[in-house]
């Protein structure tokens, strides 16, 4: 039983209702976070500019899944996961390394996902402070100074979305669930 309760369409304010109807048409299909979000409009409404603007600033869609999974998992969030399990799925990205990360895993070597991983949980874990070297290593891996920016937007992003579900605990919405555990090794 979550301790913050969604708002419906039906109950929500003509604002709230065309926010509540942006996102249904977006993602096909309302989901709890935002129907719970929902109880603020006003934040309702930074998540979906926020989201929005981070479809254009650079970081393609693996890389937005890595970053979500990676503070889905450091910041426990129940809902967040399975979410982006699903997100991850549809967006095309490799399942074996989305799952890799949601058990709290490293993803190893020098690729583009290994190195966005690393990126998101050094700013996360030293909240944005880079040494120099750090910083310097970071773009002779081929992160730019405008993909760091997009990183740190997107923590912040998903810091609201795990601190909401964590918060209001969330119940997972039934497309989620089959999401909720690993999937099972063939």
């Amino acid at each position: 039983m979550p301790r913050i309760d969604p708002v419906t369409e039906a109950q929500a304010d003509d604002e709230t209702r065309a926010l509540l109807r942006r996102l249904r048409g977006r993602w096909g299909k309302p989901w709890n976070v935002s129907s719970g979000l929902a109880n603020n409009a006003a934040v309702l409404e930074a998540f979906i500019a926020l989201n929005n603007c981070l479809d254009r600033s650079g970081l393609s869609p693996e890389d937005r899944e890595v970053i979500c999974m990676e503070m889905a998992y450091s910041n426990g969030c129940h809902y967040c996961v399975p979410a982006h399990r699903l997100a991850a799925r549809e967006a095309g990205v490799d399942a074996g390394m989305i799952e890799r990360i949601a058990v709290g895993k490293t993803l190893e070597g020098e690729s583009r996902p290994a190195v966005i991983q690393r990126l998101t949980r050094r700013l996360a874990a030293t909240k944005g402070k880079l040494g120099d070297e750090e910083f310097q290593a970071f773009l002779d891996a081929g992160v730019s100074t405008r993909e760091m920016i997009a990183v740190i937007a997107e923590i912040a992003h998903c810091t609201i979305t795990n601190y909401f579900n964590r918060l209001a605990d969330t119940e997972l919405d039934p497309f989620l669930e089959e999401y909720r555990n690993p999937p099972a090794a063939s």
